[in-house]
């Protein structure tokens, strides 16, 4: 019995005494009426395991990309974990410590280490738990101008689109923007999906990097990210730049009727699409959140402006998670056979927050990214699952910036 299991027991005790013989320490645990990100007692902290099911592989790439992005900050941003702010340097040093760690103490020992110089807090939805997606880096088809089977243009952020920073203007509305467009001297919302690709109201007015197939840049705009091969074999990534601030809204709904809740996936409305052409304006456009993008050289890049790592980054909402930051998932992954899923594998890992999304919206909601291939984009397709998510970060007396 180790001596850090010993320092709990009388507390441990006495609580099992108080509530239940049986209930054991976990049970510590409270459960926010709402969403909420709250920090775990040593108890709580003790009593998780905090193994890595992929023996940390990946996981010093992810988070000096991290670092990297801490150091182009100025001074005066904050990062806030449940009412302790921290600058771009503390985030920096809090990361940097964690690499050592991992890098430096193995098994039991690295997680002592953890334990006993990180902060723990849980993110937790309306329902006390997280909710897992994943995402992945498609490769389309596309040509340079448009054709029958490529009629539709993947645009650059139009000129005329201008997004307002609110805490500018207010600090109750920090990390909140809105999108829009001049008439005259008026700001009005942004155009539509509906306006942009059946109105085309900005043909000739917006740049254009390549024209493909509608169905499928509507998935890319999705995933935020993505390859174009176009007919001479050539490729082009591109990564999202900007969005016409319409609100997002899956298009799962629409289609629970036709598509039965054990087969719904990506997959499955993309087939059904395919099948159902009459059909696909007045499916795509109950999502009215358009997604421009932007060429790059490297990638795909997270809201963080680095490269992404696969199954080590994740999405979340910039006003729920610290950007850049380090987190805790706890969730499963399906296991294929084929194209069928022939069951779940547990997945407990470190990753990194380097992205967000127009789907990840509040506490205990995260996108793991995938990579790309055949099995990333299957398992994207896929991955609806609950699960526990955790941020995570240094205490200040082990950063040496009190």
């Amino acid at each position: 019995m180790g001596a850090g299991f010993k320092r709990y027991l009388p507390v441990c005790a006495a609580v099992l005494f108080l509530v239940s013989m049986s209930a054991g320490c976990a049970l510590l645990a409270r459960h926010p009426a709402g969403p909420a990100l709250e920090r775990l007692s040593s108890i709580q902290v003790y009593f998780r395991g905090w193994s890595d099911d992929m023996d940390f592989t990946g996981l010093e790439q992810a988070a000096g990309r991290s670092l990297l992005y801490y150091r182009r900050l100025p001074e005066d941003v904050t990062f806030e974990y449940d009412g302790l702010i921290y600058s771009p340097r503390e985030m920096a040093a809090s990361t940097k410590l964690f690499i050592s760690i991992i890098k430096n103490y193995k098994g039991s020992e690295r997680t002592e280490q953890l334990r006993e110089k990180f902060l723990f807090f849980e993110s937790r939805n309306s329902r006390g738990e997280a909710f897992f997606t994943g995402y992945y880096e498609p490769l389309i088809q596309g040509s340079l101008t448009p054709t029958e089977k490529f009629p539709e243009p993947v645009y650059k952020t139009p000129d005329d689109l201008i997004e307002v920073d609110l805490a500018l203007f207010s600090k109750r509305w920090k990390n909140e923007k809105i999108v829009g467009r001049l008439q005259g001297k008026r700001l009005v919302p942004y155009y539509s999906r509906d306006e942009i690709v059946y109105g085309r109201v900005l043909e000739g007015r917006a740049g254009v990097i390549a024209y493909v197939n509608g169905i499928e840049l509507f998935f890319l705009q999705i995933q935020g990210s993505g390859l174009i091969r176009l007919p001479d074999g050539s490729l082009k990534r591109i990564n999202y730049a900007q969005k016409n601030g319409r609100p997002y809204t899956a298009i799962g709904a629409v289609l629970k009727d036709e598509i039965p809740p054990d087969k719904m996936s990506m997959q499955s409305i993309k087939a059904y699409l395919y099948a159902n052409p009459d059909k696909v304006r007045e499916i795509l456009n109950h999502n009215q959140s358009y997604v421009f993008f932007r060429e790059t050289e490297e990638g795909p890049l997270g809201n963080i402006n680095v490269p992404l790592t696969p199954n080590r980054s994740v999405a979340m909402d910039t006003r729920a998670a610290p950007r850049g930051g380090l987190a805790y998932i706890e969730t499963e992954m399906p296991v294929f056979d084929g194209d069928r899923i022939a069951g779940w594998r547990p997945v407990k890992r470190f990753v990194m927050v380097q992205d967000t999304g127009g789907a990840i919206r509040g506490h205990g909601r995260a996108d793991l990214f995938l990579g790309h291939g055949e099995e990333a984009e299957k398992t994207a397709g896929h991955l609806k699952q609950n699960g526990r998510l955790f941020l995570i970060v240094a205490r200040k007396e082990f950063i040496g910036m009190n």
